[in-house]
């Protein structure tokens, strides 16, 4: 019995030892956790709000933030400017301009495509509104926000009017069609979710009543919004009758089923922590979730082809409020934000980059403001980063001192942030392109872990001819860190039979990668795994077990694609 036993240990550690071999090759080991950014970090800085009227003083600034090692300016491309004319009437001289000034002088170019207004919030200097005519193509009730009080809010489109998805898809497309020949500078593009640019309800507006540190607001009282959550609980239960069981009352008709009544109360009387104040936070969490798919995929179909690169979108950090002992995480759950971890996995879902907020700040969870900001980036940051969401941050407020600098730091390299975004240019230069007294911080403790930008940053666009029928993509720049399996996931493509990702790989040489089924299913080239160029390339899986094979270029009938 003992030479048995004896076997045994030694067979379990050969089995052991394969595993280990095998989790080496896929890359299905734990996180590397050094504090450093990304591979491919860079540092950028946001442009002012106002229009550029001084050309030459523009430029004169853009080159003192060349000449301090920023990669790229970041600039909201107003919605409410581009088609004031009317409907597809687009004017993109302006925008233009602006990135012929960038391009002169070397830097690189983020658009914003801001489909939110320009005014009314913290740090707006100036008021653009939507588009006049984009009102006469719905109702006041499907297309505004209305909160608990009745207030009627229109810095931006509510994601309950079912015309947000055309709309945007027109803006969009124009603007590729536009500014193709500006790809060369152009290594990101994001997308406005909501108002500020951020995917949120405008639950926080001075203009109606908000003061910090409140909560905020609810912002479901239309008609249409009323109507989608009555829709919503009834298709979750299947009946009223069922509505009633869970929730434990006995409503006689669905017109009761109602947002909170009194959103203090809702708080203080526990109804938050029921099974009705769950129901309703979730469901409201999903609006946004739902929306960020139809902004997600519209981007991808008008954008991808044409510039290829990294598309992403912005989440508030909402930090106050969070350790009320009345009203905990109240103000981040009337922004919409209730569950993190499902938030953000729509990001993945839908192949889009994260940006948040408030990196800078630190914790003071004191009354009256309660307010968590750094432990929120921390929990914020970690599930994007589990889950292999690429992350970019911001400061909320500007930063001053290198306390605020150094908070900074310890976030993008705690968490290995992709980008950092200084709000904003007036913060590091004068107007007369001299330096401020922040840009030594700026330097020491952000723009001094950018990695060289040399021109061999990159990306890889890939369609998968579908042998899973639901396609991750398990993948790491060679020689950086893997995502966590399984990886992400392909999103289909515009080529039926396809699935289609593009994927940044900074400096890298190639991209390495393995495909599965989200599941158990694996295709990894027997554990060697594939590997792709920069560029636009065709995969087509193996059969019984033989490699897949890799074609340069995309499929026959894809829209034509960018080799970055």
């Amino acid at each position: 019995m003992a030479a048995t036993t004896k076997e045994l240990k030694k067979a379990a550690l050969q089995l052991l030892s394969l595993i280990l071999i095998v989790a080496s090759v896929l890359g299905f080991g734990t996180v590397k956790t050094e504090a450093a950014p990304a591979n491919d970090f860079q540092a950028s800085v946001m442009g002012p709000l106002t229009k550029v009227t001084d050309w030459n003083a523009f430029k004169n600034q853009l080159r003192t933030l060349k000449s301090n090692g920023v990669y790229a300016i970041t600039t909201d491309v107003w919605w409410g400017m581009v088609e004031s004319a009317g409907d597809n009437q687009f004017d993109w001289s302006y925008y233009k301009t602006y990135a012929s000034a960038v391009q002169e002088v070397g830097l690189k170019w983020v658009p914003i495509l801001s489909t939110h207004k320009c005014g009314g919030n913290v740090g707006d200097d100036c008021n653009i509104p939507l588009p006049n005519w984009l009102w006469s193509k719905g109702t006041a009730d499907e297309m505004q926000f209305k909160n608990e009080t009745g207030y009627v809010n229109n810095e931006a489109v509510s994601p309950f009017w079912s015309g947000t998805g055309k709309q945007y898809t027109e803006l969009y497309s124009s603007f590729a069609a536009n500014f193709a020949t500006y790809k060369a500078i152009i290594p990101k593009i994001y997308l406005s979710g909501g108002p500020a640019g951020e995917l949120r309800f405008p639950s926080y507006n001075a203009a109606a009543g908000w003061s910090y540190p409140s909560r905020g607001k609810f912002q479901t009282y239309t008609e249409t919004a009323k109507n989608a959550f009555r829709q919503a609980m009834l298709a979750k239960y299947g009946s009223l009758s069922g509505v009633n069981q869970a929730w434990g009352l006995s409503l006689t008709k669905a017109s009761q089923i109602n947002p909170p009544g009194d959103g203090d109360g809702f708080y203080t009387g526990g109804g938050y922590k029921t099974a009705y104040g769950k129901d309703f936070l979730s469901w409201y969490q999903s609006v946004l979730e739902n929306h960020l798919g139809v902004i997600g995929s519209a981007a991808h179909k008008s954008l991808d082809p044409v510039f290829g690169v990294p598309i992403g979108a912005k989440v508030s950090g909402v930090h106050w409020q969070m350790t009320s002992p009345s009203m905990p995480h109240s103000a981040e759950q009337a922004a919409g934000y209730y569950d993190y971890n499902r938030l953000i996995q729509k990001f993945k879902d839908n192949n889009l980059d994260l940006t948040f907020t408030c990196l800078e700040m630190s914790d003071s969870g004191s009354a009256p403001n309660y307010s968590m900001p750094s432990t929120l980036v921390d929990q914020v940051s970690a599930i994007a980063r589990a889950k292999g969401v690429r992350l970019n941050g911001e400061n909320a407020l500007p930063a001053s001192g290198t306390a605020a600098f150094k908070k900074i730091e310890d976030k993008i390299t705690k968490y290995g942030y992709s980008g950092f975004t200084l709000l904003r240019l007036a913060n590091v230069v004068n107007p007369d392109g001299s330096v401020t007294g922040e840009m030594a911080n700026f330097k020491q403790y952000v723009i001094t872990h950018a990695k060289p930008a040399d021109g061999t940053t990159g990306s890889v666009t890939l369609y998968y001819k579908k042998g899973f029928s639901t396609p991750y993509i398990h993948y790491r720049p060679a020689g950086g860190t893997w995502t966590n399996v399984p990886g992400v996931r392909m999103n289909d493509s515009e080529v039926s039979g396809y699935a289609k990702i593009t994927l940044p790989i900074g400096s890298a040489a190639q991209l390495e990668a393995c495909f599965n089924d989200g599941s158990s299913s694996w295709d990894s080239n027997n554990a060697a795994n594939y590997f792709f160029n920069k560029g636009t390339y065709t995969y087509t899986p193996g059969t019984n077990g033989a490699a897949g094979k890799i074609t340069a270029g995309a499929p026959t009938g894809a829209l034509t694609a960018k080799a970055s």
